[in-house]
């Protein structure tokens, strides 16, 4: 039966991503966030329709299918994110053989990258921008709206796991924290009023369901983004009114197996779960001091061959001793890490510019945008909410490795594509301002031979 919706849903879509190159361009997106495969289990389930909407889009977007198609320029975030694709190649090249999923893993990345890196062409003016961030909210928001459902009506007994497509519970529940800064924008900025409301509920279960996967990973990038928000709001008394009502209904609604976890988070130096990190982050960091320029290649930490080379190497956390020596790999367990392992330092360099050049575009869209007047609000408080998606990952990678999911790439993205509109903006502004007024001496002047 699911299948047969899956197929009709299908049906439907595909029509319309003939449409033009904008429209094909959103259903590929929102078929790589919501990973449909996870929900199928019969005859649609091979059917690969993320790789479907991503040729029409091209075809599209190759044939100029679009009335209103935008110019790819060679800005800093272009730039920075060609670089991590050339990166990521020659660290695919070179990686360490018994890699098995090094090419695996590469074929998402650039796939990823690619999808970032066209977003200019189609994404074009603040209609299609609050489209885009509808789309995100879908993707995400429809795991957090399942899971924190399930979480409701167990009564709070229900365990997030997670799945392939994101993860383990931990790397779940950060990615459902960097889609509740959009939700939230949804709230305020969609003209519908049962959207701005489903999109609060949907905010609202998603904190549920991130409660529900137990992650204090989770827990602490949801009270970091929180907090954020609060300091960067433009009415800062309302929203930390909403913080602390925010925090009173975690408290209300979390089981006490919750809270017990979360106490942990203070004694990280005696849980062995954190020392089992601190052990991936050494010998990740080893493999990066060896391979400086290329790193090991994709999961290079987590290849049995790799992590037995470098097993017992401290490297940059030498003053650390996590009381370790595993003989079996572990996960990186943070973006920094993972990256450094994957594509040395040379690549970690570059993935750091890249979020730190997102972060400060966040910065110049607010000083543009106040010269725009009440009519720019809305770019300011998106900028805001795309910059609480940065700095959830940023907060929430300390811990979980998912350096490589496409949404923190269309949060990047986006904020260049906002930061041109912004300017456009202010620009035709400064036009108007400009121009002569209505005055009849004014105009007299202006006029030929004109005194």
């Amino acid at each position: 039966m699911r299948d047969l919706m899956f197929l009709g849903a299908f049906l439907v879509l595909l029509p319309l991503a003939f449409r033009n190159a904008f429209v094909a361009y959103l259903i590929w997106g929102w078929t790589g966030l919501i990973a449909i495969e996870n929900y199928l289990f019969g005859f649609m389930m091979p059917v690969k329709l993320n790789f479907i909407f991503a040729l029409i889009t091209m075809l599209m977007i190759l044939f100029k299918k679009d009335t209103e198609r935008g110019v790819l320029g060679a800005n800093a975030t272009v730039v920075l994110l060609s670089l991590f694709f050339l990166q990521g190649s020659l660290s695919a090249v070179f990686a360490y053989d018994g890699n098995q999923l090094n090419w695996e893993l590469y074929d998402r990345f650039w796939k990823e990258l690619v999808f970032a890196m066209l977003m200019p062409l189609v994404v074009v003016k603040r209609y299609r921008i609050h489209a885009f961030v509808l789309v995100m909210c879908l993707g995400l928001g429809f795991h957090g709206l399942i899971d924190g459902l399930k979480f409701f009506s167990s009564g709070g007994s229900h365990l997030v796991r997670g799945f392939k497509k994101f993860g383990d519970n931990n790397h779940f529940a950060v990615m459902l924290v960097m889609a509740v800064p959009l939700l939230l924008y949804m709230t305020s900025y969609s003209k519908s009023r049962w959207l701005r409301l489903a999109a609060l509920a949907v905010a609202i279960i998603t904190i549920a369901a991130v409660i529900g996967t137990r992650s204090r990973g989770g827990f602490v990038a949801m009270v970091a983004v929180g907090l954020w928000l609060v300091l960067t709001s433009r009415k800062k008394l309302p929203a930390l009114t909403v913080f602390v009502a925010g925090i009173i209904f975690v408290v209300a609604i979390a089981p006490e197996s919750w809270t017990q976890r979360m106490e942990t988070i203070q004694e990280a130096e005696q849980d062995s779960s954190f020392m089992s990190r601190v052990e991936a982050w050494q010998v990740s960091s080893a493999i990066a001091l060896h391979n400086p320029l290329t790193g090991g290649g994709f999961h290079a930490v987590a290849t049995q061959s790799v992590w037995d080379q470098f097993r017992g190497q401290k490297g940059l956390l030498g003053f650390i001793d996590s009381g370790l020596n595993s003989a079996i790999f572990r996960a990186a367990h943070s973006v920094y890490f993972e990256v450094m392992g994957d594509m040395g330092f040379s690549g970690f360099i570059i993935f750091m510019a890249l979020l730190l050049n997102a972060l400060k575009s966040g910065v110049q869209i607010s000083r543009l945008a106040r010269q725009g007047g009440p009519e720019l609000e809305w770019a300011l408080d998106l900028s805001r909410s795309l910059a609480s998606t940065i700095f959830a990952f940023l907060v929430g990678g300390l811990t979980v490795s998912i350096a490589y999911t496409e949404f923190i790439y269309m949060a990047v993205m986006l904020m260049e594509i906002l930061k041109r509109e912004v300017q456009r903006a202010v620009s035709e502004k400064k036009e108007r301002d400009e121009m002569p007024t209505g005055d009849p001496v004014t105009l007299a002047a202006l006029a030929p031979g004109g005194h």
